[in-house]
């Protein structure tokens, strides 16, 4: 829940010190002035001060009148404006008060700076409450805890959730999305439903995300559950890339063909099916296994061969043998100690890893802190005293240190200086890991082939008494090696394709999950939240007197949860006035519903002029009647209106409500009582 309970303007000029006050209390507030007194600069004021102007436009331009940033009339005189500001009382539904402060014009805060008070300071000036101060409208407002709409959400109780944008990334559903179902203001957000959702945020179906969040649907979670699904795909297909181009590079250095692999995991994949391991040994493309087959046929054939006697040098065979397996012992222990300088070196590298993203966070936070004081905060900002400005630990009791050690940019040079360090410290680790990975796999090679040669000793040893000739020896020795390599090669792959294997289940189990929740329905809850929203709206254009359709007749698309009639949204086909009557029904709906349901929506609704397109008297007086409705039954409704005060104190009647109204000829920014 937000209830807005003050609104202040301040303005300084080279004359008089302006500026106006106005309370709004719970239920129906109207704000009656005539036209050009300024209604719609302090409706604004309270979206500008909320650093929700990004709802309306992309622009950074400052949204608000000249009367707030160039010049003021007064008695006919003008005035240029020095210095201006906004302040805003709101309440949550715990009945936390805070009070927000933003420059509109200054010269010594930057407008992207907002200080706030956790307290009544507009009603109660005299008690020195908490201040702090944040950023808006800057990359990272609504992440970080250094920015407004980080704060704002968690003063609303929201947790605004992760969305997928336009390019596939995700990101923050941000509150500029959400205000456009609590605000409409004059200029443009009667021209439509839902005119001023800001579609520039690159967010895929924005309103509709943004409309499930509000009303707190099932849908939502099942719609975040897909985007993870989707994102698990994604990784998915990427280790498949890389699983794929490590078989390629392994069977290419060993002249091995890999046909039937596809460039994804796909639900037909079946590894006995489709890949082969082909290898030309100089007649054409044979299947591997053949021609592992044959040169093992070979080997044995001449394994079985009557073989010359080695008499002579049988001690020799003897001595090798033993200096081998001597060595094959003292390499054991040199590859076992290199794989430990591996691992070593790998954890080292993991733990600059960490302390580098610590040294990153530290850094920005005191850049934060930075933008703070250049925006115009006070140097009250930073790290709290309990714990070390530099690293962030928490200091046992008793430490004594200062309010700050160094300075903000002393601090963020220091923080730059260690993570140049541990950077450059953590490119010497990588280097030495890779280093260290290589060393093993030579070692690994080399232990591999003196357990070839000892196996070719002790095969020689027991031989009968001839040795065959060189040219056999050779000839049998690169057949063996070749053998080896073969099947090696062919035990990488197959390892390999059972990574695949295990991608391709898994890739399969999330396409299917996929797909079920694509498949699912809405749940009897969401079914009950939309039925309701549907019987608000239709019941309200009925009240209202809408004539371009049957009101009956008109739903509550489940794909857009805009108003539709036939599967269609409505649009140019109602006139300029039911058009209006639909944006009123549409937006107090979701209000209603909030009544009945738990949702999101914080019980605030703000209309600028909502008399639009000439509307029938009668349609705009029970549309007081619905907004004093709601009020009653806890909500807060403001209006800004030029009706006459007559006209709309006889609508009012018997109504209960709250009403300032500007005499005819005054304006709302006017000189302040010295």
């Amino acid at each position: 829940m937000l209830k807005i309970r003050r609104l202040s303007l301040n303005v300084r000029t080279s004359g008089p010190t302006c500026g106006t006050n106005l309370e709004f209390g719970p239920g129906l507030n109207i704000l009656r002035a005539d036209n050009s007194s300024g209604k719609s600069t302090c409706l604004q004021s309270i979206i500008y001060g909320l650093g929700l102007e990004g709802m309306m436009s992309p622009s950074r331009d400052i949204p608000l009148p000249h009367a707030m940033t160039d010049t003021v009339e007064i008695d006919g005189q003008e005035y240029g404006v020095e210095e201006s500001s906004v302040s805003i009382e709101i309440e949550n539904e715990q009945g936390e008060i805070l009070t927000i402060g933003r420059p509109v014009k200054s010269t010594r805060f930057d407008t992207t700076l907002i200080r706030t008070r956790s307290g009544p300071t507009l009603s109660n000036p005299g008690i020195p409450y908490t201040q702090r101060e944040y950023f808006v409208r800057r990359s990272g407002s609504a992440k970080r805890e250094a920015g407004f709409h980080y704060e704002l959400a968690k003063f609303l109780g929201w947790e605004l959730p992760k969305v997928t944008r336009m390019d596939g990334s995700e990101g923050t559903l941000y509150l500029e999305c959400l205000f456009p179902y609590f605000f409409v203001e004059q200029k443009h957000g009667w021209s439509g439903v839902q005119a001023r959702i800001p579609t520039y945020l690159g967010i895929q179906d924005v309103s509709k995300r943004s409309a499930e969040f509000i009303l707190d649907l099932d849908v939502m979670d099942m719609v975040l559950e897909s985007q993870r699904i989707e994102s698990s795909i994604s990784l998915i297909e990427a280790d498949w890339k890389n699983v794929d181009r490590n078989i390629s590079d392994i069977a290419n250095r060993a002249g091995i063909l890999v046909k039937g692999i596809p460039k994804k995991p796909n639900s037909a994949w079946q590894r006995e099916d489709l890949v082969s391991l082909e290898v030309d040994p100089g007649s054409g493309w044979v299947p591997l296994d053949e021609e592992i087959d044959r040169l093992a046929g070979e080997l044995e054939s001449q394994g079985i061969q009557r073989i010359t006697s080695v008499g002579e040098v049988a001690p020799e065979i003897e001595e090798a043998l033993s200096l081998n397996q001597d060595r094959a012992t003292q390499l054991s222990i040199v590859l076992s100690s290199a794989i430990e300088e591996w691992e070593q070196a790998k954890r080292q590298a993991q733990s600059l890893e960490l302390r580098i993203e610590a040294l990153e966070e530290d850094l920005r936070k005191h850049k934060d802190a930075a933008l703070l004081q250049r925006l115009g905060a006070s140097d009250s900002y930073g790290l709290p005293d309990e714990t070390c400005p530099t690293c962030g630990q928490s200091l046992p009791d008793g430490f004594e240190i200062t309010d700050y050690p160094l300075t903000i940019e002393d601090n963020i040079s220091h923080l730059e200086k260690e993570l140049t360090t541990f950077r450059s410290m953590q490119l010497d680790t990588n280097r030495v890991a890779e280093i260290s990975q290589v060393r093993v796999f030579r070692l690994r090679k080399e232990m591999e082939d003196l357990r070839t040669t000892i196996r070719s000793q002790k095969d020689a040893l027991i031989s009968p008494s001839s040795l065959p000739d060189a040219a056999k020896l050779t000839q049998r020795v690169r057949a063996e090696e070749k053998l080896n390599a073969l099947r090696g090669v062919r035990d990488s792959v197959e390892s390999s394709m059972d990574e695949l294997d295990s991608l391709a289940a898994t890739w399969r189990q999330n396409k299917e999950a996929l797909a079920a929740l694509r498949r699912r329905e809405l749940t009897t809850s969401d079914e009950l939240k939309i039925r309701s929203l549907k019987n608000s709206l239709t019941s309200q254009l009925e009240v209202y007197g809408f004539r371009s359709l049957e009101p009956r007749s008109i739903d509550i698309s489940t794909k857009t949860y805009r108003p539709s009639h036939e599967g269609f949204d409505l649009g140019f086909d109602l006139s300029a006035s039911d058009m209006i009557r639909v944006i009123w029904s549409y937006l107090f709906s979701f209000m209603e519903v909030s009544r009945e349901f738990q949702t999101h929506h914080p019980q605030l609704l703000i209309f600028d002029e909502p008399r639009q397109q000439e509307a029938a008297r009668f349609s705009f007086q029970q549309l007081l009647k619905r907004a004093a409705e709601n009020g009653s039954a806890g909500s807060q409704v403001i209006f800004a209106t030029s009706e006459e005060e007559d006209d709309l104190t006889s609508m009012l009647m018997g109504l209960p409500h709250q009403m300032t109204s500007v005499p005819r000829g005054e304006k709302l920014i006017k000189p302040r009582m010295t």
